[in-house]
């Protein structure tokens, strides 16, 4: 099993049904791309870091599963393109549990 994270910080010009509709799509992963185990996404809550940021955690079952999400239109379209008008910057980071 494999644990990516990510944590997308946003623009300070993004307002909050902006950061909304980046919930959304992010909640929408696990109806759009198989290979998903668990999802969990929702905004930081600033009690230590920022509170500007959106905090994901996705499971897969293998590494298979996670190149393909990695791949899939999904992800390289529509979550991309909606990312790179909110955020300011990200990080991601994969680990095996």
């Amino acid at each position: 099993m494999f644990r990516h994270i990510f944590i997308g910080t946003f623009k300070d010009s993004v307002d909050d049904t902006a950061k909304a509709a980046e919930l959304a799509a992010l909640k929408a992963i696990s109806e759009k791309i198989p290979g998903t185990v668990n999802l969990q996404v929702g905004f930081s809550t600033g009690w230590v870091g920022s509170d500007n940021q959106i905090v994901m955690t996705v499971d897969f079952a293998t590494k298979a599963d996670f190149d393909a999400f990695i791949a899939h239109p999904y992800h390289m379209q529509d979550l991309l393109k909606l990312g790179t008008k909110n955020f300011a910057g990200y990080v991601s980071a994969q680990f095996e549990l």
